[in-house]
């Protein structure tokens, strides 16, 4: 059995035997993405605020040495600001982020990036906040050496059709690269995740960011054998596999142990396997494993 690390998941969300199931699959630690209520299926009827972020933040953080012990799973967190809602009190989850990310189990901010798309209509004021704090996160991660998984986001049904399926991730992606640069971090420190055939090809040329594949959302399109196609294409370097698991939504559990068998299938190498299935992760968010 090769050993994998699941890259950015929502699987606090999951119930007990579903962390007993990925154990016996060979998933040997999780990076949890903590800063997005609803993959908590938490309601809000008002902007959330400071101290709803304080309660995602600090239950993940509580939550992973107890699940280690339960499952036998290392379990890692990145915190940070989602864009999926409009914030109330912001500026104060920037100030008070680099406390949370000295705490044990924390390994990146994020998941983080510009996404129109608003859960409960709870819209950023402009784009002009929107972005400012973006790169106050991202500030956050140079001056702390740390990896930023970046979410790019998924084109809705019927949402902003004046941006071609084709160029929808890209879109918001130049316009976060635009920051990172600006602010000058390292692209080895930058996760660029969720995605698919419309940007990989561009991150892998045109910077020296990693790429996550999420192959465990069923609302994506990226499959186990898209994961295995891209590793077929281009080669092992720079590639996470991720399953982007959350309880809102339909998930394959297996889907990595899926990959890491269609790859196989393929007659790669098992070191190239292991690279894009543990290697890579370990390496990028050094977890020292």
């Amino acid at each position: 059995m090769i050993r994998y690390i699941d890259a950015h998941c929502h699987t606090h969300g999951l119930p007990h035997d579903t962390w007993e199931t990925l154990g016996a699959t060979g998933c040997a630690a999780v990076v949890l993405s903590v800063g997005n209520p609803h993959v908590f299926q938490e309601i809000h009827d008002e902007v959330p605020d400071w101290d709803d972020m304080q309660h995602y933040w600090n239950g993940a953080i509580r939550f992973a040495p107890e699940a280690e012990k339960k499952h036998f799973i290392k379990v890692f967190v990145a915190l940070g600001i989602s864009y999926m809602s409009y914030w109330q009190d912001w500026e104060k989850a920037i100030d008070e982020m680099p406390k949370y990310l000295k705490k044990p189990h924390v390994v990146a901010i994020g998941e983080t990036g510009i996404d129109p798309w608003q859960y409960w209509g709870f819209n950023w004021p402009s784009d002009e906040e929107r972005k400012e704090a973006f790169r106050g996160q991202i500030r956050v991660a140079k001056e702390m050496d740390l990896p930023v998984i970046l979410h790019t986001p998924t084109q809705r049904p019927g949402f902003m059709p004046e941006v071609p399926a084709n160029k929808y991730k890209r879109h918001f992606l130049d316009q976060d690269l635009d920051i990172i640069n600006e602010v000058g971090l390292d692209h080895q420190r930058v996760v660029v995740d969720h995605a698919d055939e419309t940007i990989i090809d561009y991150v892998l040329k045109e910077t020296n960011a990693y790429i996550g594949i999420g192959v465990g959302a069923t609302i994506r399109p990226t499959t186990p054998s898209f994961f295995a196609d891209v590793v077929d294409e281009f080669g092992p370097d720079r590639l996470l596999i991720n399953t982007d698991h959350m309880a809102e939504l339909s998930i394959d559990l297996l889907a990595v142990p899926k990959a890491i068998k269609e790859m196989k299938i393929r007659g790669l190498d098992d070191d190239v396997v292991r690279q894009v299935v543990f290697e890579n992760a370990n390496t990028c968010f050094r977890l020292g494993m």
